[in-house]
Formats: structure tokens, C-alpha cells, sequence
């Protein structure tokens, strides 16, 4: 049986450290933090896929991260 695994994020925001913590069964991708921390810091979380047709100079998600002021992810395991 698999169990939960605390992991600590901790990243900028404005140039001001902030974290965050999560449980996941495996450690976290950066894409699964960043849209973690998306949800945590837009007032009105939107869809951030870019449309097939486009063709943006990098991905929504790393524009909306920038918007944001989110910088410095780090994802490491918490200790028991």
C-alpha cells in the first residue's frame, strides 16, 4: 500500500520567501508546483493551456508564473 509523503516547497514571491507544504504519494514535478502554486496565488485561477494554433514565445504557465512574481521553486522532502 502506498502511503502520503510530505514534501516542503519553498519559492519567492516578490521577492519575498514564502512555502508551502504538500502530500503526494511521489515527489512532486516542477509543472505540478507551479499549478499548486497557481491555485494558491491567483484570486481568480483561469486556464493556462495555450491554444493548438498558437504559437507563443514560451508557455502560458511560465508567463502566468512570471506575472505572479513566483521564482526560486524548490521541492524537498519534509522530515518525519
Amino acid at each position: 500500500m502506498h502511503a502520503l509523503k510530505q514534501y516542503h516547497v519553498s519559492y519567492r514571491i516578490n521577492g519575498q520567501d514564502a512555502s508551502l507544504d504538500m502530500q503526494e504519494f511521489e515527489e512532486p514535478s516542477l509543472d505540478q508546483v507551479r499549478l499548486r502554486l497557481m491555485q494558491e496565488h491567483q484570486a481568480e485561477p483561469q486556464v493556462t493551456t495555450d491554444a493548438p494554433w498558437e504559437d507563443p514565445v514560451c508557455d502560458s504557465e511560465y508567463s502566468r508564473i512570471a506575472e505572479l512574481g513566483i521564482s526560486d521553486i524548490r521541492v524537498t522532502p519534509k522530515q518525519a
